[in-house]
């Protein structure tokens, strides 16, 4: 009976110890890898910022590598190489000033324990560090697109719209004019002194009748 209660001690000290690590282990990142900047079909220039995220649990490193888009060749050309997880942040400075204009593609590889890997890859950057092309806006869209020129730069300007002219008010031809308006009350008072100048009259003619 004793050894079954020291057996039972022992099982219990056992989980405590099993929960409390595990309590205070750290939980196991999860494998993340991601480009933020640039973006598919993005046109590039100079030196450029490669921004996103390489993270996981037995993470030991990252390249960051590009190539020509069109090449039948499958290598890759390492631009940098980290050790360390990164999350959205910058992951490689690349300078396309060193390469041909043309598309390239990137990618990013993380490598991790027992030989796991992880990538991403962005498609369709168009370097244009010696190929002229101009950011053109277009009316139906607030976004700025750029757009490769072979020649010299195009200024497009938008076409303007004509608006149509107000159609004219004809005249209403029952307002009254200032000089209408004197003209009538002129009027008005001579036929009103004549008026009055008939009744008087007919007085004065009757009166006599009756004298």
């Amino acid at each position: 009976m004793l050894k079954l209660n020291v057996m039972h001690v022992n099982l219990l000290i056992l989980w405590v110890i099993s929960f409390v690590s595990g309590w205070f282990y750290p939980f196991p990142q999860l494998d993340l890898v991601r480009i933020q900047t640039p973006k598919n079909g993005d046109f590039l220039q100079g030196s450029v910022k490669i921004v996103g995220t390489v993270t996981g649990t037995g993470f030991q490193k990252a390249e960051i590598s590009f190539r020509y888009q069109e090449s039948q060749s499958q290598s890759w050309f390492l631009i940098n190489q980290i050790d360390s997880p990164i999350v959205d942040n910058i992951l490689a400075n690349w300078d396309t000033s060193t390469i041909a204009d043309g598309t390239y593609q990137i990618k990013v590889l993380a490598i991790y324990e027992n030989d796991r890997q992880q990538e991403t890859i962005i498609e369709n950057l168009n370097v244009r560090n010696y190929t002229p092309f101009d950011p053109i806006k277009t009316d139906s869209s607030d976004e700025t697109q750029i757009l490769p020129t072979t020649g010299m730069p195009i200024e497009i300007m938008p076409t303007p719209t004509q608006k149509p002219l107000p159609t004219p008010i004809p005249p209403n031809e029952m307002i009254v004019t200032q000089s209408q308006f004197i003209m009538t009350v002129i009027q008005g008072a001579i036929l009103g002194v004549l008026f009055l100048f008939v009744i008087a009259l007919f007085v004065i003619i009757r009166r006599r009748k009756l004298g």
